[in-house]
C-alpha cells in the first residue's frame, strides 16, 4: 500500500487550501478562454461577451479544486507534492483578477495563456534531473524519424484544411486566385516576356514566379497551390528540429521546438492567411530557416546560397536583412553591419523605385497604398518622422500595434526573452507593419508576420542551445524562484521546453484558429460546386464573385465584376457572402438587369446565401419565364389568401397555398421602386425560431426591374405549423443603372 507523509495540521490545510485556489484558477481560466475565444475578432483585436453558464463554473471550480489533490495523491509523498505543485503552479492565480476585472479586453486574454507558460516552466524545472537523464539518451534515428512525421502530419493538416476551405467557399479569389492566374498566364501565355517572371501583383517574387510556372506546366490545378504552400508550412518543422540539432540540443529539446513550430498560430495560420491563402511570402519559411540551419553548422556557402536566395523571393527580405544589420551593429560587427545595411536599402530601393515601375509600368512601388498616411513612396515613408510627425507618431502608437507585438511574442515569450539581442534584427520589419495606414493589416492572421515569426524560432531554439552549453538565463532564474533546481542551466533547459509548448499550444488554441474556426462554420457546398460546372461549358468565360471565380481559374477564362459581360458569358453572384462590397455587387446587379442578353439561368441557396446565374445569349434568343415571378391582377392577388401585415409600404404580402397543400408567400411591388429587397420569413406569434433570408424573385430580378404586376412566389415549409412573420428589407447601395449612372 503506498504510504503517504503527513504535515502538521494547519501547514496541511494550508497547503490544500492553495491548491484548491491554483485548481480552480487554472480551471476558471481555461473555461473562461474556451467560452470566449470562440468570439475574439483577431483583425481587429476585440472581444464580444460571452457569458459562462452557472451551472458549468460551479462544476469547473469543483473539480478545479481537486485536480492538484488527486495529482499528488498518487505520488509517494503526498504533502511534500503538493507542496511543489503548489509552488510550481501558482502563477495561474495571478490573471483571474484581470479577467474578472476586464473581460473584454484582448490583453488580458493573453495573461491566462502567460501565466500557463510561466507554469509549466516552474513545473519542468521542479523535475528530479534522472526524468531528463532519460530524455537525453534518446537517439538520433528516433528524432529524425518524429520530426519526419511531424512534417508528415503537418503537409497533411494544411493541405486538408486549404481543401476545406475551397469546398466551403472560404478562399477569397485574391490572393491566391491572383497569384494563380499569373501563374497560368506564366506557364501557357503567348505573350509573355522574361520580366514577366520577375514580378506578380505587385511584388518582386522571381523564385515563386518559375517555380509554381513549371509545376502549372506539370499540373495545372488548385490542388498544386495547396500542396506547395503545405509543403513551405510544413517544412518549419523538420527544419526547426534541424536547426535545434545543429545547435547541440538533446533529441527531445529539438522535437519540443518542433512541435512548438507547428503550433506557432502565425505560421500555422498561413495555410488560409485569413480567407486569402497561399502568399509567395511564404518561400522565405525554408530559406531563412535553413540559413540559420547553416549558420548554426558554420557552413558558411550555404548561408551564401540562401542569402543571395532570398532577395529572389520577395523584395521585403532586403527588409530582413537590413533588420540582421541591426543586430550586426549591436554585437559591434561596425563595418559588416554598415555595409549590410546600406546594401539592403539600395537594393530594396532600386526594385522598388526603378526596376519594377519601369518594368511594370506602375506609378509607383504598387504596395505604397498601405502607407498613404506618410508617404507615396518609399523615400518619403522614411522621412515622414520629419517630414509628417503628427500623422507618424499618431499611427505608431496606435494600439493595434501593441496588441499585434504581444500576439507575435507570446507563443516564444519565454525563449525569446532570455537573450532578445538577435530579435533585434525584426525591428525593420515590425516597422514595416505597424507604419501601415489601415490597423486591419496590424494581425498575426495574415502574411505580416510571417518574416518576423521565423527570426523569433531561430532566436528561441538558439537561446534554448546557450542553456544546454551552460549558460544559465537570469531571466528564467527569475521567473522559477522557489524552485530549488531552477538555478541550474540544463534543468532551466528543460524547464524552457515545458514552457515554451505550454505557450505556443495556448497561443493557437486562443489566437491561432481564427480563419480555421471561421471556415468550420460555413458548410460544405462540394454538390453546389458540381452543379454549377455542370451548368458551365468549358468555352464559357465565367464572370463570378471572389469565392466561386476560384472554382473555375483551372476550367474556363475568368473575370471579376469589372469586367463587361460578353455574348457567351456565364455569370454567377452570391449575393450575400461579404467577398464583394456592396456597392461593386449591386452595380454589376443593374447592369445585368438593364442587358437584355442577361438570361437568368437558375438560382441556388448556398448555406445562408444565394447564388444566381446568368447565361449572356445572341440578340433575338427566345428565353423563358421564371416561374415564381408571374403576373396577377389586383384582385387576383386579392383573392390569392389573407394579407400579411409588415411595415413596408411599397409592398404588398399574402400567405397563399398551391393545390391547397403547399403554403406560399406571395410578395407584390405596389408601385415601381428604385431599391432591391430581400424578405426576411420567420415563425409569428413572437415564437423563437430559424429565421430565412429570401431575396426578392431569388436574386434573379431586383425588385426595381419587376414589371408592373408581376408577383414573387417563394414556397413557406415553416407557415405550415403556425403563423409567420415577415419583413421587407432594402437591400444596402441597391438600385437600377439609372442611379448608378448619376
Amino acid at each position: 500500500m503506498m504510504k503517504h507523509k503527513t504535515a502538521g495540521g494547519v501547514s496541511a490545510w494550508r497547503e490544500l487550501l492553495l491548491a484548491a485556489l491554483i485548481g480552480m484558477a487554472g480551471a476558471w481560466s481555461l473555461l473562461f478562454l474556451y467560452f470566449w475565444m470562440l468570439f475574439i475578432n483577431q483583425i481587429h483585436y476585440l472581444v464580444e461577451n460571452s457569458p459562462i453558464p452557472a451551472e458549468i463554473s460551479a462544476v469547473t471550480l469543483a473539480l478545479g479544486a481537486l485536480i492538484l489533490p488527486g495529482a499528488a495523491w498518487f505520488c509517494r509523498d503526498f504533502f511534500p507534492k503538493l507542496r511543489l505543485l503548489n509552488r510550481a503552479l501558482f502563477p495561474l492565480l495571478v490573471p483571474v483578477p484581470a479577467l474578472l476585472l476586464w473581460p473584454e479586453s484582448y490583453f488580458c486574454l493573453l495573461l491566462p495563456v502567460l501565466a500557463g507558460g510561466i507554469a509549466f516552466y516552474r513545473l519542468g524545472a521542479a523535475f528530479p534531473p534522472e526524468n531528463y537523464r532519460r530524455w537525453r539518451r534518446l537517439p538520433p534515428r528516433c528524432g529524425v524519424v518524429l520530426a519526419g512525421l511531424g512534417f508528415a502530419a503537418a503537409v497533411w493538416w494544411y493541405f486538408g484544411i486549404q481543401c476545406r476551405a475551397c469546398d466551403k467557399f472560404f478562399l477569397f479569389f485574391s490572393d491566391w486566385g491572383e497569384y494563380s492566374e499569373n501563374y497560368l498566364r506564366l506557364a501557357f501565355g503567348e505573350n509573355r516576356s522574361w520580366s514577366d517572371f520577375l514580378a506578380v501583383a505587385g511584388h518582386w517574387n522571381p523564385v515563386p514566379n518559375v517555380v509554381m510556372a513549371l509545376l502549372f506546366r506539370l499540373h495545372p490545378a488548385a490542388v498544386t497551390v495547396f500542396a506547395v504552400n503545405a509543403l513551405l508550412l510544413g517544412s518549419a518543422v523538420p527544419l526547426t528540429y534541424a536547426l535545434a540539432r545543429s545547435a547541440r540540443l538533446p533529441v527531445a529539446a529539438a522535437l519540443a521546438f518542433g512541435a512548438a513550430a507547428f503550433l506557432n498560430p502565425v505560421l500555422n495560420g498561413q495555410a488560409l492567411s485569413l480567407f486569402y491563402g497561399y502568399h509567395p511570402i511564404n518561400f522565405l519559411m525554408p530559406v531563412l530557416l535553413g540559413f540559420f540551419v547553416c549558420r548554426a553548422r558554420k557552413n558558411r556557402m550555404g548561408m551564401a546560397v540562401l542569402f543571395l536566395l532570398s532577395f529572389l523571393v520577395q523584395e521585403t527580405a532586403a527588409v530582413f536583412w537590413a533588420g540582421y544589420a541591426l543586430y550586426w551593429l549591436a554585437e559591434r560587427r561596425r563595418l559588416a553591419g554598415t555595409a549590410l545595411f546600406l546594401g539592403c536599402a539600395a537594393f530594396f530601393l532600386v526594385i522598388s523605385s526603378v526596376v519594377m515601375p519601369n518594368l511594370f509600368a506602375y506609378a509607383s512601388y504598387a504596395q505604397m497604398f498601405h502607407y498613404s498616411a506618410l508617404g507615396s513612396t518609399p523615400l518619403e515613408v522614411l522621412c515622414s518622422p520629419f517630414l509628417r510627425p503628427a500623422a507618424f507618431w499618431r499611427t505608431v502608437f496606435e494600439w493595434q500595434n501593441f496588441a499585434f507585438v504581444c500576439s507575435l511574442l507570446l507563443p516564444l515569450a519565454l525563449p525569446v526573452l532570455m537573450n532578445p539581442k538577435l530579435a533585434v534584427a525584426a525591428l525593420p520589419l515590425l516597422a514595416g507593419v505597424c507604419l501601415q495606414s489601415s490597423p486591419d493589416v496590424k494581425n498575426i492572421v495574415m502574411q505580416y508576420g510571417v518574416e518576423i515569426s521565423v527570426l523569433l524560432l531561430a532566436v528561441a531554439v538558439l537561446n534554448a542551445a546557450r542553456l544546454n552549453r551552460g549558460r544559465g538565463s537570469a531571466l528564467l532564474g527569475f521567473i522559477g524562484r522557489g524552485i530549488p533546481r531552477n538555478r541550474h542551466a540544463s534543468i532551466q533547459l528543460w524547464g524552457l521546453c515545458f514552457g515554451t509548448l505550454a505557450l505556443t499550444a495556448g497561443s493557437y488554441f486562443l489566437i491561432g484558429r481564427y480563419a480555421v474556426t471561421k471556415m468550420n462554420w460555413r458548410p460544405d457546398v462540394g454538390c453546389v460546386i458540381e452543379e454549377l460546372r455542370r451548368e458551365v461549358p468549358r468555352e464559357s468565360r465565367v464572370i463570378a464573385t471572389s469565392r466561386q471565380r476560384v472554382h473555375f481559374l483551372f476550367r474556363n477564362p475568368t473575370a471579376g465584376l469589372d469586367a463587361k459581360p460578353q455574348t457567351g458569358d456565364t455569370v454567377i453572384l452570391a449575393l450575400d457572402d461579404g467577398s464583394t462590397g456592396a456597392g461593386e455587387l449591386e452595380r454589376f446587379r443593374a447592369e445585368l438587369a438593364a442587358n437584355p442578353a442577361a438570361v437568368p439561368l437558375g438560382s441556388i441557396p448556398c448555406g445562408g446565401d444565394q447564388l444566381v446565374v446568368f447565361r449572356l445569349v445572341p440578340p433575338g434568343t427566345p428565353s423563358g419565364g421564371l416561374p415564381f415571378l408571374v403576373p396577377m391582377s389586383a384582385g387576383q392577388f386579392a383573392g390569392s389568401g389573407p394579407l400579411l401585415e409588415q411595415e413596408n409600404p411599397d409592398f404588398e404580402v399574402r400567405a397563399g397555398s398551391r393545390g391547397g397543400t403547399v403554403p406560399l408567400l406571395m410578395v407584390r411591388p405596389l408601385r415601381p421602386v428604385d431599391y432591391d429587397v430581400n424578405i426576411e420569413i420567420g415563425p409569428g406569434g413572437g415564437k423563437a425560431g430559424r429565421v430565412r433570408l429570401v431575396p426578392f424573385a431569388n436574386g434573379l430580378v431586383p425588385a426595381y426591374a419587376a414589371q408592373a404586376g408581376q408577383v414573387f412566389i417563394a414556397p413557406l415549409p415553416e407557415a405550415a405549423a403556425g403563423p409567420v412573420a415577415v419583413r421587407i428589407l432594402r437591400r444596402p447601395e441597391s438600385g437600377p443603372l439609372a442611379s448608378w449612372k448619376k
